[in-house]
């Protein structure tokens, strides 16, 4: 095993690695040039504050005269009235007129007359109904009848009559409507009763005719029911057919 004696050397562990590279110069922040000019002419304000301590007052010789107060002040105008020319002289007051005279009432009289041809004032029916004097009116107080008494009682009501009036027009106008209806049942004329027989004779031969035609072995349920259909609806061809024919006069219900 060797072994190496290092006496001198300069190795610096900082230097090894590179350094970075500078940043560049920031650029100048811009400035207006009338900036420093608006701050020179800029008046300072004063320092706002709660007011005075103490309120100055003023001195005696400055007393509150009249028409210096807040509710009277005088107001001033700077309105001039410039007339061009000359003006019409002002008319004179006419005379003042006589006042007619008043005739002459003695009040007096005219009040001892109209006292004395005054009515009373009629005294109001009372009730002492207390040893102590205790006083109702008796109008009101049920001591006395007085629904019973008024002008219509026992009679019917305004607004149940107006009703009872409008069910009647109601009521006539219904009957009216029904008069004027045209009847429902409507009689059929000899011509008509006539093709009606005609054509049911006729559908009864088509009937028959496909009835026949029907194969004599029905071994099958289609068949029978087939069959069956046929037979009742020959059977109500024929109950129409004699119903026509026995009755001349025949009504047709729409």
């Amino acid at each position: 095993m060797s072994l190496v004696q290092i006496t001198h050397h300069d190795e610096f562990i900082y230097k090894i690695l590179e350094k970075p590279p500078p940043e560049p110069p920031k650029t100048p922040r811009y400035e207006s040039k009338l900036e420093r000019q608006l701050k020179e002419t800029k008046i300072p304000q004063l320092k706002r504050t709660f007011g005075y301590a103490e309120t100055p007052l003023k001195p005696p010789e400055q007393f509150l005269k009249k028409g210096e107060g807040i509710s009277q002040q005088s107001k001033k105008s700077d309105h001039k009235c410039l007339v061009s020319g000359n003006l019409p002289p002002v008319p004179k007051r006419p005379p003042p007129c006589k006042t007619p005279e008043k005739p002459k009432v003695n009040f007096k009289v005219l009040n001892i007359k109209k006292v004395i041809k005054a009515k009373a004032k009629p005294v109001e029916p009372r009730l002492v109904d207390t040893r102590n004097g205790h006083i109702k009116k008796i109008k009101g107080s049920g001591e006395v009848p007085e629904y019973c008494l008024r002008q219509d009682f026992g009679q019917v009501p305004e607004y149940l009559m107006k009703r009872n009036r409008k069910i009647q027009k109601q009521l006539a106008k219904i009957k009216q409507t029904e008069e004027n209806k045209e009847s429902l049942c409507k009689l059929i004329n000899e011509e008509e009763r006539l093709k009606l027989l005609e054509d049911l004779k006729h559908n009864w031969q088509l009937m028959q005719k496909a009835f026949l035609q029907l194969p004599m072995l029905t071994d099958t349920i289609p068949k029978i029911l087939k069959k069956t259909k046929m037979e009742q609806e020959l059977r109500q061809l024929e109950r129409d057919i004699a119903l026509v024919e026995s009755n001349p006069y025949i009504y047709i219900y729409d």
